[in-house]
């Protein structure tokens, strides 16, 4: 089976890191020495650097450079020794035992980029699911609508994301950038999961409201670099966000969740 390396930055990110270190060693496929977990951590003042001091078999880098979590990644990228490539964010964790095992039967010769589904959690508690974003396979028409993947879906082979790394002039919206990037390279081949991929606790950069208005404008200056009608594309990708709230709210019960929201 290939090999995965699973990155993570984090600055100032107790309590919840410990439910993503665990959600990676929780995984069926982590005792075959299969996924390499690099954590990349800025410094930090609520113990998170003496909290991962302390943690078996995973490769720490110290950041002490870069500006934002895009620097960070790139750290964490040119520092991967796998065949295949994922994110976890600090406050995130795996939907299953399965996940990674999943993701990486579906890399063949034909397969350069899979992506999937994620939900959104309330900030304390794994198991009350908020919002769903539910994916779709890709098509040039629908990216330059406004579509896109989930960026913590995305799983990309080493050699295609060294060539393809994250532009830290977007401290919000650089993984929308990553992902028209990527997704506009018609020699990139990219399968589409239907399967809950992540589950991302709600108060993140990209998720807080206050945050609304700096997203909009970066979004609108990575677009231009994209497409000559950057107006309609913007505007599609603000209404596509709305189908993400057209849900009941879901309640997980599966063990792997329930263990990982008792830690603290």
């Amino acid at each position: 089976m290939k090999k995965i390396s699973i990155i993570t930055v984090v600055k100032n990110g107790l309590p919840y890191l410990k439910s993503a270190v665990q959600a990676v060693k929780n995984q069926n496929i982590y005792n075959n020495n299969i996924i390499e977990h690099i954590i990349v951590c800025s410094p930090s003042k609520d113990g998170t650097e003496e909290y991962l001091s302390n943690i078996e078999n995973i490769k720490l880098i110290i950041d002490k450079q870069s500006h934002n979590k895009f620097g960070s990644l790139n750290l964490g990228l040119n520092n991967c020794n796998a065949d295949i490539v994922g994110i976890l964010h600090a406050d995130d964790v795996f939907y299953d035992h399965d996940t990674l095992e999943k993701i990486l039967s579906q890399f063949d010769k034909n397969t350069d980029v899979v992506f999937g589904n994620i939900l959104f959690s309330e900030k304390n508690d794994l198991t009350k699911i908020n919002r769903k974003w539910i994916s779709a396979s890709f098509s040039s028409l629908k990216l330059s609508l406004g579509w896109m993947p989930p960026h913590t879906s995305i799983f990309a082979r080493n050699k295609i994301l060294k060539k393809n790394l994250y532009e830290t002039q977007f401290p919000i919206s650089g993984d929308y950038h990553f992902i028209l990037k990527l997704f506009n390279n018609k020699n990139i081949k990219t399968k589409y999961i239907n399967e809950n991929i992540t589950i991302m606790r709600t108060g993140g950069d990209s998720t807080k409201i206050s945050n609304f208005f700096k997203k909009l404008n970066e979004d609108m200056k990575i677009i231009k670099k994209f497409y000559k009608y950057y107006i309609i594309t913007l505007v599609f990708k603000i209404i596509s966000k709305l189908n993400q709230f057209k849900i009941k709210k879901l309640k997980l019960t599966h063990s792997y969740i329930k263990k990982l929201n008792e830690i603290k």
